[in-house]
């Protein structure tokens, strides 16, 4: 199943209480990754922070993974995960 994750940073968070926590986060993003729950990661122009895209048996594995990033563990990532589905709209190109 696949999701859409949404992360940022929390508001009024400090450059000084979030650079300590950057390459434990990377670490672990990077292990996500290589166990194939992160399929992509691009960095948000809207606000600091990221959009990926996640694959997993279900909600609750993917939950369990982004709670296991420092930044979020530390309080100063939120996130939201949304499950997706296929779009089927495209059935309408071939109703008679």
């Amino acid at each position: 199943m696949q999701f859409l994750f949404l992360a940022q940073i929390v508001e009024g968070t400090r450059d000084d209480q979030v650079a300590p926590l950057l390459k434990a986060e990377s670490l672990r993003a990077w292990e996500l990754q290589a166990a194939g729950l992160i399929r992509s990661l691009h960095s948000r122009t809207d606000v600091r922070g990221v959009i990926g895209m996640l694959e997993g048996a279900d909600l609750a594995e993917v939950t369990k993974a982004i709670e296991s990033l420092p930044m979020v563990k530390a309080g100063v990532l939120k996130t939201e995960i949304i499950a997706l589905k296929p779009y089927v709209g495209y059935e309408r190109l071939f109703v008679k």
